[in-house]
C-alpha cells in the first residue's frame, strides 16, 4: 500500500465517536490539528501570548464571510494596518513591554496574524467541506 492509500484511510476511516453513531468524515483530524495548534500557542513565550490575545480579538471580528481574512490573495497593507493596531493596544495595556516603534515587535505582531489567519481559513474550509 502506497502512502498515499494510507493517509487517505486514516482521513476518511475514523474511530467512531460512539459505538452508535458513525463518524463524520474528517472531523477527528480536525479537533486533533486544534487541539496542537492550541497546545503549541500555548508554549509561545510571554510577550508573543500578549500579541496573540490581541490578535484573536481581532480576527474574531474579521471572521465573517466577505473579510478581508478569506480574500483569495488578502492585501498586504491591510494586514500590516491590523498588525500596527494589535500592536497599539498592546503598548497602550503595556508599554514598557511594547514600545509602539519598535519595528521588531511590529513585525511579530504581522508573523502572528499572519499564522492565525492561516489557521482560521484553514478551519473554515475544512469545516465547509464537511457538510457539503
Amino acid at each position: 500500500m502506497n502512502h498515499f492509500e494510507e493517509t487517505f484511510q486514516d482521513y476518511w476511516f475514523g474511530q467512531p465517536l460512539s459505538p452508535s453513531l458513525s463518524p463524520v468524515f474528517g472531523a477527528e483530524k480536525l479537533w486533533e490539528m486544534e487541539n496542537d495548534y492550541s497546545y503549541l500557542k500555548y508554549l509561545y513565550p510571554n510577550i508573543c501570548s500578549k500579541l496573540r490575545e490581541r490578535t484573536e480579538e481581532e480576527c474574531d471580528q474579521l471572521e465573517y464571510d466577505g473579510s478581508i481574512m478569506f480574500d483569495t490573495y488578502p492585501d498586504k497593507t491591510a494586514l500590516q494596518q491590523i498588525a500596527r493596531k494589535i500592536v497599539k493596544k498592546c503598548s497602550q495595556e503595556d508599554p514598557d513591554s511594547f514600545p509602539a516603534d519598535n519595528s521588531h515587535i511590529r513585525e511579530m505582531a504581522e508573523i502572528i496574524l499572519y499564522n492565525e489567519i492561516l489557521f482560521r481559513r484553514n478551519r473554515y474550509r475544512n469545516r465547509k467541506r464537511l457538510y457539503f
